[in-house]
């Protein structure tokens, strides 16, 4: 028999994380034919994509904003035949002046555009697939030094603010332009289709909160155990699904779990205390690097409202770090509100008030703080080592496998779509098991075509 036709067995596999990436992995080996259990430390799921209630309004904690990039996003919402709507404008507010104004599109009007098509079709043509690796040597240059290099310049000014304004940093560090690219790529501008997704001209999120989507993922899973407390893991040499010695032990608070392979959807750097690591697991944690960024909910009266509106003065440089970059008026009828810092947790929570105050607004009531380690990612000399592509190389060895935020980004849509592919790339589908048909939502575009 040719290797090629040999059987494929069902394998167990414990996903660690249910959070975006590690839901949508257990979903694909399921519909595979394989047996999951994923294991969450928290209470719920939907990891930085939670959602809460708030005075009977729902209000996101984190990731919910859907571009006309989220293709993957809008397979899942459309499968579970889950209901959307567009969300609120952006708007850049003027601190000193209270003023507020639309983003800036300067690379639209200075030949921006057609530079940086030109350069990603030279140096970078895989950046829009699924994860980073491809990317990472060309863009592992500082962002700042990077967009002068190139002329790119309008580019800060066009996605700088919402960059640092959603968790990813600030363009005067020492971040790698990779990030930056990858986000002005999933922002949908850059491709200049002016495709609809879902029937949005626009940004969409869900009705009832980001949150529902996960939960309902979460519902459709066999085993989903939340608020387990992993104690180790125990990886062996050799193993198989047929019973064979090796795999996987994962100890928990509530006991043991066996299986043949390990995915992990949370930052390797998190997992690390608990993991039987290896010297080259080790040597990527200890270069991890992640933001500290911060949501609280809050009742604050006297603000510009209905928008999402993102501060010039603290978005522009890190030296602002603790002050509110951004925050969210979403229910015109009410004066609840996100906003979003970085720093330390003391220093958000004794800055906010002087920041609301400073607009002209009050601070009124403070309904709850998140604080995420947020944007799991590498610096710059490290990318030109190469440590994304030892990453990449990796999946597989111990029986283990990454997804989440570090090999694909932090988006929702990133992560989905890097799991997705991992899981259908190494598990492939069990003997006997249906081929589920791959729909996804038409763009506008496409209709015009057929």
């Amino acid at each position: 028999m040719d290797a090629t036709d040999a059987p494929v067995p069902c394998r167990s596999v414990v996903v660690i994380g249910a959070g975006p990436g590690g839901l949508c992995a257990a979903r694909e080996l399921e519909r595979a034919g394989h047996r999951v259990t994923v294991l969450e430390e928290q209470d719920a799921v939907a990891g930085k994509c939670q959602s809460v209630t708030v005075d009977g309004r729902v209000f996101d904690l984190g990731g919910h904003i859907c571009t006309n990039r989220y293709e993957r996003t809008a397979e899942l919402v459309t499968e579970l035949g889950m209901e959307t709507e567009r969300t609120t404008r952006y708007r850049v507010l003027d601190v000193a002046a209270r003023t507020a104004v639309r983003q800036s599109m300067a690379f639209l009007r200075d030949g921006t555009l057609q530079r940086y098509r030109a350069l990603r079709e030279r140096e970078f043509p895989r950046i829009g697939e699924p994860g980073l690796a491809h990317s990472a040597r060309a863009l592992a240059a500082p962002v700042a030094e990077w967009l002068a290099e190139h002329g790119l310049e309008s580019m800060a000014e066009s996605f700088g603010t919402g960059y640092t304004a959603a968790g990813y940093g600030h363009l005067d560090e020492d971040l790698p332009a990779l990030y930056f690219v990858k986000y002005a790529e999933m922002t949908g501008l850059l491709s200049g289709d002016g495709c609809e997704l879902l029937g949005h001209k626009g940004d969409f999120t869900l009705v009832g909160g980001f949150a529902t989507l996960w939960r309902r993922i979460a519902e459709e899973l066999k085993d989903v155990r939340c608020g387990v407390r992993v104690t180790s893991v125990e990886r062996h040499a050799g193993g198989s699904a047929d019973g064979r010695p090796g795999g996987v032990r994962v100890h928990t608070d509530s006991g043991p779990v066996e299986a043949d392979d390990l995915v992990l959807a949370v930052p390797l750097d998190r997992i690390l205390p608990v993991l039987d690591a290896t010297a080259q697991e080790r040597d990527l944690a200890a270069r991890i690097r992640s933001n500290a960024y911060h949501t609280v909910l809050a009742t604050a009266s006297g603000l510009p409202e209905n928008a999402f509106y993102f501060l010039d003065r603290p978005t522009a440089t890190r030296t602002a770090r603790g002050h509110c970059v951004s925050y969210h008026h979403r229910y015109p009828d009410s004066d609840v509100r996100t906003f979003y810092s970085y720093g330390r947790s003391e220093d958000v929570t004794a800055l906010l008030r002087e920041d609301v105050e400073g607009l002209g607004g009050r601070l009124e009531e403070v309904h709850l703080r998140r604080a995420w380690a947020f944007m799991p990612h590498f610096g710059g000399d490290d990318l030109a080592d190469g440590v994304l592509d030892r990453l990449d190389a990796s999946q597989g060895r111990s029986h283990t496998y990454y997804v989440g935020g570090l090999p694909a980004f932090e988006l929702v849509e990133c992560a989905v779509a890097h799991a997705q592919d991992l899981a259908r790339r190494h598990f492939p589908p069990v003997d006997g098991t249906p081929t589920v048909r791959e729909d996804r939502p038409v763009t506008t575009q496409e209709e015009q075509q057929t």
